[in-house]
This record gives C-alpha cells, structure tokens and sequence, in this order.
C-alpha cells in the first residue's frame, strides 16, 4: 500500500521531490538544524537525499514528505523510512523543521500522524526514532508518542538513544 499526501491539523505533508531542492537546501544548510543530523549538507548531498527518498517511495510506497504549514510556508520534512541498523531493516520515524517551526509542538503532531499511517495503512509491527543522546527535544517527542527507550547505539558515527513503538 502507499501513503501518499496528508494533513494534520496545521501542516500539509506531500511527498518530497527534486521541486523541493532549494527549500530543503535551505533546511539542510543551517548549522542549528543540522547539528544533531549529522552536519551541513550541501547542495549536491541534498541532492541525493532527495534521490536516494524517491527511490525509496518508489520501491515501498512511502518515505519522506515535504512539510508546508497553513500558509504554505515550507515548515521543514518528516519521514517513515526503511535504515539498515547493526544489520538490521528497520522502519524509522524522523522528522526536521526549520527554526521558525520549533518549539510549537508541530514535531510531535506530525509524527503522531506519520505513526498511525504507518501502524493502520502500511501495517507496520513497530517503528523506531532515534535522536542523538544530546538532543533532548527531539527524545521528548518520541517519549510524549510512547515510544520505549531501547539503547545507545552508534548510528551513522554518532551515539543515538533508540527508541521503539510496537503496533
């Protein structure tokens, strides 16, 4: 099944493509954003992102979206994603927002809803998130969800705190 276009009560989530590029450029060029993903991104990794996220949803059927608020500003991207970890597949929840966006509880709305579509339309057994340990908003969010602390582990060359909701 695909999960295509959504709303929650104040952002619009629409598959995220190449038309994308230079809002997520943006995104991914800010430092403060950044910190806890990994780093700044130029424009050609970007450019991969939204590759590497197309093949995905043409090969599941869902993967990450733009996020656009009311207004139709470009508020930031969300994702349910398969990640390869210690050798094993997982579905991942993730979301990221520009700064304008932080602190109005729109990360835990819109994962809320990422959650249920991936429990009822994909039905999926659990869904992970994890956040660096340091990153104690984005941990606050999974836990708010009920999301059940599980390790540190080392993902992508940093100490993650990984969280898992099961069905």
């Amino acid at each position: 099944m695909s999960v295509v276009d959504f709303q929650t009560r104040r952002l619009d989530a629409t598959p995220l493509d190449l038309s994308h590029l230079d809002e997520l450029c943006v995104l991914h060029k800010d430092a403060e954003v950044s910190k806890f993903l990994g780093g700044v991104r130029d424009e050609a990794a970007t450019h991969r992102y939204i590759t590497d996220n197309l093949a995905h949803w043409r090969e599941h059927g869902f993967g990450t979206w733009a996020l656009r608020d009311r207004t139709g500003a470009f508020a930031g991207r969300c994702a349910l994603r398969h990640i390869t970890i210690d050798g094993v597949d997982e579905v991942e929840l993730g979301y990221t927002f520009h700064r304008a966006f932080w602190g109005q509880g729109l990360a835990t709305e819109i994962s809320r809803r990422v959650v249920e579509l991936g429990f009822g339309d994909l039905a999926l057994p659990n869904i992970i998130a994890f956040a660096v340990v340091e990153h104690r908003a984005s941990r606050r969010v999974m836990e708010k969800l009920g999301f059940q602390f599980e390790a540190d582990r080392e993902i992508k060359g940093a100490l993650c705190a990984v969280y898992r909701l099961y069905r």
